[in-house]
């Protein structure tokens, strides 16, 4: 591995975690910074298509409208990077997402397993998501204390 794919490695490393730590935030607006402004955007819940999406706006926008949990812990996990040239490239990354919401007078912990597969092009010097197909595989919800 030379330093370029170093380098490069890091970077698309930096992108799915700074999409863990904004999401925590509910700073969707930051997705601007990391998704090309025409992301190709699947995300299936459970095997079905959920949402269909075709440029960061609609995104941002779609996410904003799911509302912000009362507590969130977002992790990634394994991530594989498949470089095709040096402007493209696919990765696979795991993830969890742990929200706490208040439903009747209590907290609900909802755990998400997630697996993100991401196609990655490189623009005017640094990389972006360009497609990302999510899939929530699983989830389980727990009463809390």
């Amino acid at each position: 591995m030379n330093n370029q794919e170093t380098a490069d490695r890091i970077e698309l490393r930096t992108l799915v975690e700074n999409y863990a730590t904004e999401s925590d935030k509910s700073n969707h607006d930051y997705y601007r910074e990391i998704f090309d402004k025409n992301i190709d955007l699947q995300v299936y819940f459970y095997g079905k298509l959920g949402m269909d999406i075709h440029n960061v706006d609609d995104m941002v926008c779609q996410y904003k409208a799911f509302g912000a949990a009362k507590e969130s812990f977002h992790v990634c996990g394994q991530q594989t990077v498949e470089f095709q040239d040096e402007t493209h490239a696919t990765g696979i990354c795991y993830g969890q997402a742990s929200l706490i919401n208040e439903k009747d007078g209590k907290n609900i912990l909802t755990q998400h397993a997630i697996r993100y597969y991401d196609t990655y092009e490189k623009k005017d010097g640094r990389w972006w998501i360009v497609a990302r197909k999510q899939y929530f595989l699983f989830t389980t919800n727990t009463v809390l204390g």
